[in-house]
C-alpha cells in the first residue's frame, strides 16, 4: 500500500525561504490563559477542565514548580484534550442546484453541526460559513464533512464558560473548496482541511485545496493570501509557501515542489458576448498555461457557481448555459496542475444576430392585437428562451395615473402568450413590459413596447414598437 502522506500547513509570520526543511516535532495543541488576581486553583480547574482532577497534567505541561501556587499575570497553556468544549455549528449561506446536507436538500440558513456531510452535484455549489466566520465554497461535484467544530471555554473575557477559542476540521473526500479564513479569530489550532493524503492548516489565509485526482491521490494547494508551510511527514520533507505560490503534495514523491502561481490572464480581447448555438468562448493567451479553469456564476462574488470546467482546447463550450447575463472567471493551469490567479468578466449568452444587427438574448415576434366583442386580445411569440425561463408580461397605461391593465405569466416553452386586456379607450397608448427569470438565476435583459388600442373592429399585426428599458 502507498504510505499515508500528511501535509501540515500553518501560517508563517515573516517572509519565508522556499527551501526544503525537516519538519519540526509536533506540538500538542493548547490554549494560553493569563492568571487573574481572583483566580483560585479549584475554581479555575472546574471552569476550564473536563475533569478538575487533571490539573496535575496541566502543571506538568507547563513545568510548574508549584502547581498549587498561581501568580496573577502568569501565563499557562492548557492542552485542548483536557479542556471543556462546546459544539459550534456553522450555517449554509447560499446554495445552487443539487446540494445535500446529511442526505437531505440543503436550505439557506440551516445549521451545519459537527459531523455533517455536505455534497454538491454537477453544476451545483454551496457557500458555508463556519462558526468562526470563515467561509468555504464547495465547488461542483464535491463531498466534504465538518469533522470538528468546537468552541473552548475560557475566562479571558471575565466570564466563566465563554467560548472564545475555535477549533475546526473539514474533511475533503473529493472535489475542491475555496476558503477564506476569518481574521482576528482566536483559534485553538489552525482551521484544517484534510484529504486522504494531506492536512492543510489555515490562519487568516485565503487559498484553495483540491483533491480531485483519485488516481494519484495528490492534493493541490494554491495560496492567494497569507503564507503557509507544508510538511510531508511520511516522506520527511517540508516546504514553505508564500502568497502567490502553490504546491502539489504527492504520496509517492519526497520533494514538495513549490512554484509561483500563473498571473491572471488578460481578458481585454476576450468577447463579452457568447453567441449561440455553438456558444464557444475563446481562451486567452497566457504564458506557462497548458490549460484553463473556467468557472461561471450567477453572482460576482462567485458564491453560486453553476459551471466548473477545465478547458484543454482553444475555447470553452458554454452551450449548456441559458441565454442571459453571467459572471465568468478564468485562471491558467500549469503543466503540474497548479492553478493561478483569476480574471473575472461579465458575459452575455445571446442569440446569433441577424445581418447588421447586434446580438440579442431573446426577442418576440408575430405580435397581434385583435378586438373581439369589445375586448382587446394581445398575443405574441418569443425566440431565445427555454423551459427554464418564466416570462412575466405586464400591460399598463402610459398617462398618469399609471394603471395596470393586465398581467400574465408563462414558461419559456409556451408557444404563444395570449393576454385579455379587456375594454380599452380607442386610441389609448399602452405599454407592454416583459421580464424574464431563469431557474439558474441568469438576469435576462427585459424588453418593453408601446402600442395603441384599436378604434374599431379588426386586428393589427406588428403594432408593438420597442422602447428603451434599462437592464435589471
Amino acid at each position: 500500500m502507498i504510505p499515508a502522506l500528511a501535509a501540515l500547513v500553518f501560517i508563517a509570520t515573516t517572509s519565508l525561504a522556499m527551501a526544503r526543511t525537516e519538519p519540526a516535532a509536533p506540538v500538542e495543541p493548547s490554549i494560553p490563559y493569563t492568571v487573574k488576581p481572583q483566580d483560585k486553583l479549584i475554581r479555575l480547574s472546574a471552569d476550564l477542565l473536563n475533569r478538575p482532577a487533571d490539573w496535575p497534567d496541566v502543571a506538568r505541561f507547563n513545568r510548574l514548580k508549584n502547581p498549587n501556587a498561581l501568580k496573577p499575570g502568569q501565563t499557562i497553556r492548557i492542552p485542548l484534550r483536557l479542556m471543556k468544549a462546546q459544539p459550534a455549528s456553522g450555517k449554509v449561506v447560499s446554495v445552487f442546484g443539487d446540494v445535500q446536507l446529511g442526505g437531505s436538500k440543503a436550505e439557506v440558513g440551516v445549521a451545519v453541526p459537527e459531523g455533517s456531510k455536505l455534497q454538491t452535484g454537477a453544476n451545483s455549489s454551496a457557500l458555508i460559513e463556519l462558526a468562526d466566520g470563515s467561509r468555504m465554497t464547495l465547488l461542483p461535484n464535491t463531498l466534504a464533512e465538518l469533522v470538528t467544530s468546537r468552541g473552548y471555554a475560557t475566562r479571558e473575557d471575565g466570564a466563566a464558560g465563554s467560548s472564545t477559542w475555535f477549533s475546526g476540521l473539514v474533511r475533503l473526500v473529493q472535489g475542491a473548496v475555496d476558503t477564506v479564513a476569518a481574521k482576528g479569530v482566536r483559534r485553538a489550532g489552525p482551521l484544517q482541511i484534510e484529504t486522504a493524503t494531506s492536512l492543510v492548516g489555515i490562519r487568516g489565509t485565503q487559498f484553495r485545496v483540491a483533491y480531485d485526482d483519485p488516481a494519484t491521490q495528490s492534493a493541490r494547494t494554491e495560496v492567494l493570501e497569507g503564507a503557509v508551510r507544508a510538511d510531508n511527514t511520511a516522506q520527511r520533507s517540508a516546504a514553505e509557501l508564500a502568497m502567490g505560490q502553490g504546491a502539489l503534495v504527492s504520496p509517492v514523491v519526497k520533494d514538495i515542489k513549490v512554484v509561483d502561481l500563473l498571473k491572471a490572464p488578460d481578458l481585454s480581447a476576450t468577447p463579452a458576448d457568447i453567441l449561440k448555438p455553438q456558444a464557444l468562448w475563446p481562451m486567452p493567451v497566457l504564458a506557462g498555461a497548458s490549460s484553463f479553469r473556467v468557472q461561471v456564476a450567477i453572482d460576482e462574488s462567485f458564491s453560486k457557481i453553476v459551471r466548473n470546467l477545465v478547458v484543454t482546447s482553444g475555447s470553452a463550450d458554454l452551450s449548456s448555459l441559458a441565454n442571459g447575463s453571467w459572471f465568468a472567471r478564468i485562471r491558467g493551469i500549469d503543466a503540474d496542475g497548479i492553478e493561478g490567479y483569476d480574471s473575472v468578466k461579465a458575459v452575455q449568452v445571446v442569440l446569433p444576430p441577424p445581418p447588421a444587427q447586434p446580438p440579442t438574448q431573446w426577442t418576440i415576434s408575430g405580435d397581434r392585437i385583435e378586438l373581439v366583442n369589445g375586448r382587446h386580445i394581445l398575443q405574441f411569440s418569443q425566440r431565445g428562451l427555454d423551459a427554464s425561463h418564466t416570462i412575466t408580461a405586464t400591460v399598463t397605461t402610459t398617462t398618469p395615473p399609471i394603471t395596470r391593465i393586465a398581467e400574465a405569466t408563462a414558461t419559456g416553452d409556451t408557444p404563444r402568450v395570449v393576454m385579455d386586456l379587456g375594454s380599452l379607450e380607442p386610441g389609448a397608448v399602452l405599454r407592454l413590459d416583459l421580464t424574464v427569470t431563469q431557474a439558474e438565476g441568469a438576469k435576462v435583459i427585459p424588453l418593453a413596447y408601446r402600442f395603441t388600442a384599436l378604434s374599431g373592429w379588426g386586428w393589427s399585426e406588428g403594432a408593438l414598437q420597442a422602447v428603451p428599458v434599462a437592464p435589471r
